[in-house]
Parts: C-alpha cells; sequence; structure tokens
C-alpha cells in the first residue's frame, strides 16, 4: 500500500465485495449482495479506489423519505470503508464525490438510514441527525440523516 486514493463512479459489483465484508457478514461477496435497485435508472455507484483496489463505497439512488421535503430526493445506501482503510477520511471524500453529482444534477439533497455508529461521522459532516432510533432487522439501531444540497 502506497498509492494515491481517488474517488469516482464504480460498477454495482465493485461494491459486493465490501458489502459482504462490512455490512453483511452473513452473505458471500458477489451476486447475493447486490440491492434491488442497483442498476435501475439513476443509481450511481461511488468508491474510494487505491492502485485498483476498492477501498470504500456509496451507492445513491433516487427515493424521497416520507418525513422529508421532496426536493430531498436520492438515498445513500450500503456505504462502507475496508478496515485497512479506515481513519483516511475516504467515507468522507466518497461522499463529496457523490455530492458534487448530485449538485450537479440539481438534487436537491440526500437521506440516509444511519447505523448508530456512524451518526459523529454524518453530524461532523454536517447533515441533520433526526427523529426516533429504530431498528433495522440485522442491523440494529439506526436514525434518520439528511443533508440538503444547492442554495
Amino acid at each position: 500500500m502506497g498509492g494515491k486514493y481517488t474517488f469516482g463512479r464504480i460498477l454495482p459489483e465493485d461494491t459486493w465485495p465490501l458489502r459482504a465484508a462490512v455490512l453483511w457478514p452473513e452473505k458471500v461477496a458477489g451476486p447475493e449482495c447486490a440491492l434491488p435497485d442497483d442498476e435501475a435508472p439513476g443509481v450511481f455507484h461511488v468508491g474510494a479506489l487505491m492502485d485498483g483496489e476498492v477501498c470504500a463505497i456509496a451507492t445513491f439512488m433516487p427515493q424521497c423519505h416520507p418525513s422529508l421535503d421532496a426536493q430531498i430526493s436520492y438515498r445513500l445506501r450500503a456505504m462502507a470503508t475496508h478496515p485497512d482503510h479506515r481513519g483516511k477520511a475516504l467515507g468522507r471524500g466518497t461522499i463529496a464525490c457523490a455530492l458534487a453529482e448530485l449538485d450537479a444534477m440539481n438534487c436537491g439533497g440526500v437521506w440516509a438510514d444511519a447505523r448508530h455508529v456512524a451518526l459523529g461521522f454524518y453530524a461532523c459532516l454536517g447533515w441533520e441527525v433526526t427523529g426516533p432510533s429504530y431498528t433495522v432487522p440485522l442491523r440494529g439501531l439506526h436514525r434518520l440523516v439528511w443533508q440538503r444540497l444547492g442554495a
């Protein structure tokens, strides 16, 4: 490891190894790690890469949240950073890359169901952490986080 990280779009299948290793350890890296909408219109995947290795991932899909204003029209899902690459601002860079694309698309904002362990990360990025905690089966406690984009 000694290269430089780059951020950009990746293919849906490029997300599978980190989804299995970090988010869904009960799954085998492969097609069972696909989200139903991974290849739907408007969905895109962003990654941090070094020397051809995908080190961090995030998926963004057009979806409104029922308790947020309809201009907050994209959802972040399945974000993960490889344990060997944590603490290097890859999550921040991955989100910044995607938010630049969403802003260019005139998207009004983005939201996510955030695991409790990640709430501080989103708060540090300036996202709103709102509403009560809720349990996502197999994944634990979450809260709604969101950020408005544009002027």
